[in-house]
């Protein structure tokens, strides 16, 4: 288990405690809502260096999110309160590199490791759906709600992160997957890795359309890829890979899916919502 170190690399730290609210169904803080912990930070280590009068943030005001990564290596309960270290790699007039740590405060165990890519939105090509790229796919509609957008007026990752979390969930059931039998067993979707792609920003009103698809991988796990669509345009706004598993909570070890089951998520058809 790796622990808390204090390295001269650091430039930016914070505590923030754990709320209540902050906890999902399975009792442990929602993978999305770290999303809100890491952007905490982040705001914090900017600030602390525009006060410093630093020269390398002075492009951040411009250049937006366009990809993370975030691996999950603990839990976080309540009560608990969450470490945040804040690491600026590179900074250059189009591209910011940043890399963040969470740990916990009792233990100083890593909970989360992270990774951002800032850059302009708006260069890469557009992509569009079609059809035949998703031959056994599930399609959930969102609408962004008002009090869903940040100061910018677009949603954030944290929020971004709870469509998803909810998409997957969904598929899940429009497979045929009896989840309501599997969480009274304590069975449930794990994420251990998430890498997120984002080509253009999600606004109220508009609605989009998230397309979920399962992928094998190895040692029984899973993988999930979400791609969101804006429903009026079809144009991508955003792609994710989700590395998970279902895990048997109370057992601790990965729940063993029968044939059938493969079957429904694998290979069931569903139209699409456009």
């Amino acid at each position: 288990m790796r622990l808390m170190e204090q390295t001269q690399k650091t430039i930016s730290s914070l505590s923030l405690p754990v709320r209540r609210a902050d906890l999902d169904v399975n009792g442990h803080v929602n993978n999305g809502t770290y999303q809100s912990y890491l952007e905490e930070a982040r705001l914090k280590a900017f600030a602390e260096l525009k006060a410093q009068n630093e020269s390398q943030i002075l492009e951040l005001d411009r250049l937006s999110i366009r990809r993370c990564e975030l691996e999950y290596k603990g839990e976080l309960k309540y009560p608990e309160e969450a470490r945040i270290t804040t690491e600026i790699l590179s900074s250059n007039p189009e591209s910011t590199e940043i890399v963040q740590e969470m740990f916990r405060a009792s233990d100083s165990a890593l909970v989360t490791k992270a990774s951002f890519t800032l850059g302009f939105p708006g260069e890469e090509k557009e992509v569009f759906f079609n059809e035949e790229n998703y031959p056994y796919s599930f399609y959930h509609q969102i609408g962004v709600g008002w009090a869903e957008l940040n100061p910018e007026g677009v949603v954030d990752l944290d929020v971004i992160q709870y469509y998803l979390d909810d998409a997957r969930i969904r598929s899940s059931y429009q497979s045929g997957l009896d989840i309501d039998d599997l969480r009274e067993r304590g069975i449930g979707p794990v994420i251990y890795k998430l890498e997120l792609n984002y080509f253009d920003t999600m606004t109220f009103p508009n609605d989009y359309v998230i397309v979920t698809s399962y992928l094998r991988t190895d040692k029984n796990r899973l993988a999930f890829t979400h791609d969101v669509f804006s429903k009026s345009t079809k144009k991508l706004i955003l792609s994710c890979l989700a590395h998970g598993l279902f895990m048997d909570l109370k057992r601790k070890r990965p729940y063993q899916f029968t044939e059938a089951e493969m079957e429904k998520v694998f290979r069931t058809k569903t139209t699409p919502i456009f």
